[in-house]
């Protein structure tokens, strides 16, 4: 079959993945309005990406069966670990999903909501009336805290300084714009590579010196946080959860439909996948939604009203959270106008039709979130941040919107997402007074996702700290 593929931008490969770096809502932006609602991007030594928005095109994308493309083959330079549910296909990939999603859902997903809740207090009490906050390094401290207690439960204290100080040290120096570029500039999968032989050869070089150099650095700190997990997940296998309830142990214990464990390595990926997906995209997702939220009096009043309306006087419940409806319209809109990844990627291992295109096997199609989410077709005033959109009975069609992906590969961790912005929100509006000290929409990406260049704010007022029980 022969390829047909739409025009796009003529830059050299290496200066357009500069350029979607740099604001990657900018640049789709433009190429969108100078090509079309379908066009081709080249980065250097990747395949052509062709970006459609089309819901006739996104749903046929989300319809591939899962031998229609290679998860193994996805363009992200972190390195998770090979045995990661991200880069798994086929009959690995549905034998995981299924055996990770009972700790992510239902009774256990509810059974964390004390955790979140107290975590979040934790970190407003340190707040003081008159500081400058940065919002993003603040949610992302929050949002690690409380994965880390999600997921590991309750370490002896040594263990969870330790533990922390390998999963900071890695995530800190491999999910930064700069490794996007390298990324770009060699290539992810390269790139992936180099950082997993980093983890691996970790305190072994002969010369001191290499052993400062960033990337050595970050294989240290993953190798650290690596040995750590190993010997917990090992632990339950062993002895039994002993009363545990949190992810790892519930991972640990779990058993594939042949009655197999799970192995320890491929564990302690899974756990490293859950921790970059949980923290890093919910702290983003929340520093949209408190950029949006904060912009406008008219919706914080109303947010306000509704917590009063549900609780009266008495401290706020964090299991009914999800009762908020217009603070959840507030998150599914933030995630609407600003989406933390700005398309969904498909490797392609047969050439796929979306008329009157012709992507060829070993080319990428990458339907996009952000540019979907602002079509006029679509939506009513499309770059306004307008939440009771999202009040309006018959819901909105998932070609039509889909922040967490959509077909076989949607974020299983969707639902862990929603229950925690939800009641981190909702502890936030109910103890502290923010103004934002810049009106910036600008985006950067960072790593695996785009994030607000600037996000800081004054505390004008912190209330003192009330709950149920």
């Amino acid at each position: 079959m022969i390829a047909n593929l739409p025009p796009g931008p003529s830059e050299p490969a290496f200066v357009q993945g500069f350029l979607f770096g740099r604001d990657p809502f900018a640049y789709f932006e433009r190429c969108s309005r100078d090509h079309g609602s379908a066009f081709t991007m080249r980065f250097p030594g990747d395949p052509p990406r062709v970006v459609v928005s089309e819901p006739a095109h996104v749903r046929q994308v989300f319809a591939l069966k899962p031998d229609a493309y290679a998860a193994s083959k996805v363009q992200v330079p972190i390195n998770l670990g090979e045995g990661s549910l991200l880069f798994l296909d086929g009959e690995p990939h549905r034998r995981d999903r299924q055996l990770l999603m009972p700790s992510l859902h239902g009774d256990r997903l509810r059974s964390y909501a004390g955790t979140m809740f107290s975590v979040t207090d934790q970190f407003v009490d340190r707040l003081r009336a008159g500081e400058e906050l940065d919002l993003k390094l603040f949610l992302h401290e929050l949002t690690l805290d409380i994965l880390m207690a999600c997921l590991f439960g309750e370490s002896n204290e040594a263990d969870a300084r330790l533990l922390r100080r390998g999963i900071t040290g890695w995530i800190d120096r491999v999910l930064t714009p700069e490794m996007f570029i390298a990324g770009i500039a060699f290539g992810p999968q390269r790139v992936r590579r180099f950082l997993e032989r980093s983890t691996e050869r970790a305190g072994k070089s002969r010369l001191g010196v290499f052993e400062r150099l960033p990337w050595n650095r970050a294989g240290r700190a993953k190798a650290e946080a690596m040995e750590l997990l190993r010997r917990e997940v090992r632990r339950c296998q062993e002895t039994g959860a002993g009363g545990r309830s949190d992810v790892l142990a519930t991972i640990a214990t779990a058993r594939y439909e042949d009655g197999e464990p799970i192995e320890v390595d491929h564990a302690v990926d899974e756990l490293f996948t859950m921790l970059v997906g949980g923290h890093e995209t919910t702290a983003n997702t929340l520093a949209w939604a408190l950029r949006h939220i904060l912009s406008r009096a008219d919706v914080r009043g109303r947010i306000d009203a509704e917590i009063a309306a549900l609780f009266g006087a008495e401290p706020p419940d964090a299991t009914r959270a999800a009762e908020l409806v217009y603070l959840d319209a507030c998150l599914q809109e933030s995630m609407r106008r600003t989406p933390i990844a700005p398309a969904v990627s498909r490797n392609l291992t047969r050439p796929l039709t979306l008329e009157p295109w012709t992507i060829p096997s070993g080319g990428i199609v990458f339907p996009s979130i952000y540019l979907t989410h602002h079509r006029r077709d679509l939506w009513h005033e499309p770059y306004a941040f307008r939440p009771e959109r999202f009040l309006e009975p018959g819901g909105v069609p998932k070609d039509q919107f889909f922040p967490f992906g959509g077909g076989r590969r949607a974020c299983i961790g969707m639902a862990f997402a929603y229950f925690e912005m939800r009641i981190v929100l909702l502890r936030l509006f109910t103890r502290v007074d923010l103004e934002l000290c810049s009106d910036s929409m600008q985006s950067v990406f960072r790593g695996m996702t785009a994030v607000p260049k600037e996000c800081r704010a004054v505390v004008r007022s912190v209330r003192p700290g009330a709950r149920r029980g």
